[in-house]
Formats: structure tokens, sequence, C-alpha cells
């Protein structure tokens, strides 16, 4: 789960505290995280970026052949009768899974980090419950280890919230507020 620590205004902390005593606090936490899902799960799944706004990272050669399905025996029949057909590339050629079809990732050869394969990572990232409120996060424990891991491998903060998110989540939070003393 990605946590953040949101300094926000003094007169926006009080509120804050007021609606915590009055048990709304829990609608400003959940729309904050719901409204910011889907940037930051673009951010991450889909662009590539970590809380600074760079590129996470590179993929190597050797994992772009499993990402776009371009494998060795791809290519087409040099020799024999069926020369200039295409050789199956859609089956695993040695181990215990020779002749099985290889699974197809249907993704592209941008060589960008973007911590996903399966999809099912990203397809797991979502707004979790927490004992503080809500926040972004993972409801498969793999899938966290597999974010920890990223983060290790690259050396860089990946699941946070870059500067532009936390302003944002002090926006929503404001306008929130503002909605239920005023309602």
């Amino acid at each position: 789960m990605i946590e953040a620590k949101v300094t926000i205004s003094p007169g926006l902390g009080s509120a804050l505290e007021q609606l915590q005593q009055l048990g709304q606090d829990d609608i400003v936490m959940r729309k904050v995280a719901t409204t910011l899902l889907a940037d930051v799960h673009d951010r991450i799944h889909e662009e590539g970026r970590d809380v600074t706004g760079g590129q996470i990272g590179t993929y190597g050669q050797e994992y772009m052949k499993v990402r776009t399905g371009d494998f060795g025996n791809s290519k087409r029949f040099v020799r024999g009768k069926n020369k200039g057909q295409p050789k199956d590339s859609g089956v695993f050629t040695k181990g215990k899974n020779k002749g099985q079809p290889r699974p197809n990732y249907n993704r592209t050869s941008d060589t960008k980090v973007v911590a996903s394969l399966t999809r099912q990572m990203e397809n797991d990232f979502k707004v979790v419950a927490t004992e503080d409120g809500y926040g972004l996060g993972y409801s498969n424990e793999e899938n966290f280890n597999k974010a920890g891991y990223v983060e290790k491998t690259y050396g860089k903060e990946i699941f946070g919230l870059t500067a532009r998110e936390e302003d944002l989540a002090i926006q929503i939070a404001a306008d929130e507020i503002m909605k239920i003393f005023n309602s």
C-alpha cells in the first residue's frame, strides 16, 4: 500500500479533526484515495514514472523477448520443405514445457519499466482500507511484495505520491471538507 504523509494547512487540519469527531472524516479520505487512484495507476503502470517524475528504469534485452514474444524460434524456416514459412513461435522449445504454448502478454516493444507483465499486479492496484483510513495499494500479498521488489531493484520510491499528486490530495480534501460543512 502507498503510504504518504501529506502536510495540510492548520485550518484544513482542524477542520479534518472536527470531521473525525463527527465521524465523517472517512468520506474525505475515501474521496481522496478514489480520485488519486487513476492518476497514480497510470503514472506507475502505463507511463513508468517514479515519484520524482523520472523513468523507473528500462527492461533488459532478455526480458523483452518474454514481454513481446520475440523469441529466437520466431523466425522463418531457411531450409527444407517449409522454407520461407514462419516457424511456430508460440511454443516452448526446451524444458518441461517443450511443445506447450507460450503465454502471449500482448505487450509493446517499449523498454520502459511499468511494473507489469501479466497485468495481475496493475489490475490489483486499488483503494484499500487501513487502520488510519484509506490508501492505494494491493489486496494480494504477492503483488505487495512485487512492489517492494521493484522499488528495491531500481533504488527509487515508485509507489508514493508525486508533489503534484500530494497537492491534488490536499485540494480534494479541502473541497470535500467544504462540501460537508456547507451542507
